[in-house]
C-alpha cells in the first residue's frame, strides 16, 4: 500500500540523542539523517556511493559526497545551500542527473528541528490557495443572497449601508497617533454613560470608515444588479398576468351581456309573433 508521503512526517530521536549537542551541525550530518527517513530512495546514487564508502573502510568525513555523485546519472540527494547553515534547519533537494553537469531538481525536503518534512509543489500550493478563495467567496455569496433586502418599486434593491460614526470619520482624517490622542482627550460623556450602561456587542460594532474591501464591494454591486434585473422583470411578468387576466375578465363580461341581449331579443320576437286573443 502507497503512503501519501505529503503527509508524512518523520523524526528519529535516538538519532538526534546519539549527538553531541542533540542537533544536526553539519550538512554531513543532515544527509545522514535524511538517509534513514522513508523520504530516502534505495535506489539512488546516495545509496550506492554509500555502499562503495561502507566497503573502501574510508572515513565518511573524508569524502566530497556532491563531487563524487557527479560520476552517476540518476536520482540523488544534496543539501541545498544556503546563506548559512543553522542546525535547526535544512533543506535537501531531489535531482535527476542527466550528465555530470545537467540536474534537475524533482522535489525539495525540509528538516526543521529534527523533522523531515516533503515541501508541497507550486502546483499544490495555487490550488489550496485558490480553493481557499473560492469557498470564501462562496460563503460570502450566500450569506449576502440571504442577506439581499426586498424589492420595492420606489427603491428597488437598496442596501442599508450604515454610515460610520463621527469618531472615525474625523479620525480617518488623523494620523494614527493624533486620532488616538484626540479620541482619547474629548470623549463625549453622554456617548460613554450610554456606552457604560449598554456595553456593544461584537457583532453590533461599526466598521472603520477607512476600511475598504473592494472584492466586498464588487460583490454587492454584481448581486444588486443581478437582483434588480431578476425584480424587473418579475414585475414585468406580473403585471403582463394582471393584464391577460383583465383581457379574459373582459371577453367573459362582453359574452355574458351577448347571451342576455339574445335572450331578450329572442323574447321579444316571440311575444310579438304571438296573436292577439278573439273578443
Amino acid at each position: 500500500m502507497d503512503v501519501n508521503l505529503q503527509h508524512v512526517q518523520w523524526r528519529a530521536p535516538e538519532f538526534l540523542l546519539a549527538l553531541p549537542q542533540g542537533q544536526l551541525s553539519s550538512r554531513h550530518l543532515a544527509l545522514d539523517y535524511f538517509a534513514a527517513s522513508p523520504f530516502f530512495d534505495k535506489q539512488s546514487s546516495n545509496a550506492q556511493l554509500r555502499m562503495q564508502m561502507l566497503f573502501s573502510r574510508q572515513p565518511a568525513d573524508t569524502w566530497d559526497e556532491e563531487r563524487q555523485l557527479a560520476r552517476f546519472t540518476g536520482i540523488e540527494y544534496v543539501v541545498a545551500a544556503l546563506e548559512s547553515d543553522p542546525p535547526d534547519l535544512w533543506i535537501i533537494h531531489k535531482r535527476r542527473r542527466s550528465s555530470p553537469s545537467e540536474t534537475r531538481v524533482l522535489a525539495a525536503y525540509h528538516i526543521l528541528n529534527g523533522n523531515v518534512y516533503l515541501a508541497p509543489t507550486l502546483y499544490q500550493i495555487l490550488n489550496e490557495r485558490l480553493l481557499t478563495s473560492t469557498h470564501a467567496l462562496a460563503t460570502a455569496f450566500n450569506a449576502l443572497a440571504d442577506l439581499k433586502p426586498t424589492w420595492t418599486p420606489e427603491r428597488q434593491y437598496a442596501w442599508d449601508i450604515k454610515q460610520p460614526p463621527p469618531v472615525a470619520a474625523a479620525a480617518s482624517n488623523l494620523g494614527p497617533d493624533e486620532s488616538a490622542t484626540a479620541v482619547t482627550l474629548n470623549p463625549d460623556p453622554q456617548k460613554q454613560q450610554e456606552e457604560d450602561e449598554d456595553p456593544p456587542h461584537e457583532e453590533e460594532e461599526e466598521r472603520p470608515g477607512e476600511t475598504f474591501n473592494p472584492l466586498l464591494f464588487r460583490a454587492l454591486q454584481t448581486i444588486a444588479t443581478r437582483t434588480e434585473a431578476e425584480a424587473i422583470l418579475a414585475h414585468q411578468q406580473e403585471t403582463q398576468q394582471a393584464a391577460a387576466k383583465q383581457v379574459a375578465e373582459g371577453a367573459r363580461t362582453a359574452a355574458g351581456e351577448d347571451v342576455k341581449m339574445g335572450r331578450r331579443m329572442r323574447a321579444t320576437a316571440s311575444a310579438s309573433a304571438t296573436p292577439a286573443p278573439t273578443v
